[in-house]
């Protein structure tokens, strides 16, 4: 049984999405006093926790098929822009629990700033995600109309 591109793409897009997810929850967990307010606090801002995992492992799974499919990518600048942002966003989420660890490594200033505009920063985080998967779609979307001119087909 042969695993075509497609597939290995998705499986990565998977990947992707549950490694951010567990990024997530273990800074969740290293930064918050009980599994209870982790839980509380993901349930506060689920809409956009699910959205940037999601909209990464797409992106994810989008390059992946590009670089192994089309000799034009270039989509690999914006995946990592966009998971930094997306992991970005999330720590901004829990931030505001890092006052209690930040001062002892002199970053509490940062921790403060970030937790006063997380939801900002989660705001932002999905519309970079967004512009991501956009911008990915455009990629392919380009591939398969060079694809149908040169009679090429990736799998």
């Amino acid at each position: 049984m042969t695993v075509t591109n497609k597939q290995k793409s998705i499986l990565f897009g998977v990947l992707a999405s549950f490694a951010l997810g567990l990024f997530y929850l273990i800074i969740m967990f290293l930064t918050m006093p009980s599994a209870k307010e982790v839980w509380v606090n993901f349930v506060q801002f689920w809409y956009f926790i699910i959205i940037l995992v999601i909209g990464f492992g797409v992106q994810i799974g989008f390059w992946f098929f590009l670089k192994n499919c089309s000799k034009e990518h270039s989509g690999g600048v914006i995946s990592g822009a966009s998971g930094t942002a997306s992991g970005g966003a999330m720590l901004a989420c829990c931030a505001h629990h890092l006052v209690d660890i930040l001062p002892i490594v002199g970053f509490s200033g940062a921790a403060i700033f970030l937790a006063q505009y997380q939801k900002t920063f989660l705001v932002l985080g999905v519309a970079i995600n967004l512009f991501g998967v956009a911008y990915m779609l455009n990629l392919y979307e380009k591939h398969l109309r060079y694809s149908k001119q040169n009679k090429e087909q990736c799998h």
